[in-house]
């Protein structure tokens, strides 16, 4: 008998939109929601506190490590495949992520449903309508990952796709985009307590390879020199302990890190008057978030001096067109300013 909802997250704000979707859809009693956990601790603790809340809102959730190892990896595929194939409708966090598209093979859904991923949802919807194989706008493609990337093309292409998402999608057909404004986000927490003076939101940028670490620790004294921000410096989950210990150090901000999505943990607040960022999907989706709170995003430049020598023409034209789509960002416009 085939079930109705199978969910597939991999991140905390993937777990976000998964019950964004199944409140705005009123799914949660129809879906079943499968973690797929990676391995390093600080995502695996969001992923643990946002289960809480699918608990709450009484959506089923099974608990996967395949990142473990080789050998979970294939277990994860054998515990999940008849689930996968079982499913009216898939769910999908991360259409780029490997261990999904390896499952994709045994789906048979009527319809699929790609919650958002901040600015990778962009990246998703070009490759899609250009027909290009689906990989990360920052990695190469490797000769392994090929297939799978290009049966996952195939696999979203057609009417069947929903895209359920915050972010400014031209792309593909209006029918099957779904804009959602995080009602239950706001349903559930807030409105937050207002604090003076600036906050910092940290940035994968290193991690990922795109910014060499002392240009992004210079840029972030500078914008802590430039506001006077003495404020909080939001980790993001990626971020290593020791760049953030020599961040504070060089700028007497305080780091927070974050046990929920951003878009949760400024919700609950306390929130700063003005949130600093690099180019990223929080300046798309906490003006909707904070809509109302007084709370204004200040988006960071991101110039070719700070990029890393690696970061090929791909890489460069991705940041630069996530910058454009931010300055021309429809929604809650008022929120959102450059610095």
């Amino acid at each position: 008998m085939r079930t109705h909802t199978l969910a597939l997250v991999e991140s905390p704000a993937q777990f976000l939109h998964v019950l964004e979707w199944c409140h705005a859809e009123q799914a949660a009693a129809r879906t079943r929601l499968a973690v797929l956990a990676p391995s390093d601790p600080t995502t695996v603790a969001q992923l643990e506190a946002m289960s809480d809340f699918a608990a709450e809102e009484g959506i089923a959730l099974s608990w996967h490590t395949p990142r473990r190892s080789a050998t979970a990896a294939v277990r994860t595929v054998a515990e999940l495949r008849a689930d996968v194939a079982a499913a009216a409708r898939l769910v999908v966090g991360d259409p780029f992520s490997g261990m999904i598209q390896s499952l994709l093979p045994f789906s048979h859904a009527d319809e699929v449903v790609v919650v958002d991923d901040g600015t990778a949802t962009l990246e998703f919807a070009t490759q899609l309508v250009h027909g290009e194989p689906l990989r990360r706008w920052h990695a190469g493609l490797t000769a392994v990952r090929s297939p799978l990337a290009r049966h996952a093309r195939a696999f979203f292409s057609g009417p069947r796709l929903r895209l359920f998402t915050v972010m400014s999608v031209t792309s593909v057909p209006g029918s099957r985009v779904q804009h959602h404004t995080y009602d239950w986000t706001r349903r559930r927490f807030g409105p937050p307590r207002l604090l003076r003076g600036v906050d910092v939101l940290g940035s994968s940028l290193v991690e990922t390879g795109v910014v060499e670490v002392e240009g992004y620790l210079d840029a972030v004294a500078r914008i802590a020199e430039r506001t006077g921000a003495a404020g909080r410096y939001f980790a993001h989950r990626r971020e290593q302990p020791e760049k953030l210990r020599e961040l504070s150090r060089r700028t007497g901000l305080r780091i927070v890190r974050p046990r929920v999505p951003l878009e949760i943990e400024l919700r609950r607040g306390p929130v700063a008057a003005e949130l600093a960022s690099f180019p990223s999907s929080v300046g798309f989706t906490l003006p909707l978030v904070l809509a109302g709170v007084g709370t204004r995003v200040s988006v960071q430049p991101l110039p070719d001096s700070m990029l890393s020598a690696r970061v090929g023409e791909r890489a460069r034209s991705f940041l630069d067109r996530i910058g454009q789509d931010m300055q021309r960002v429809a929604v809650q416009p008022a929120a959102v300013s450059w610095s």
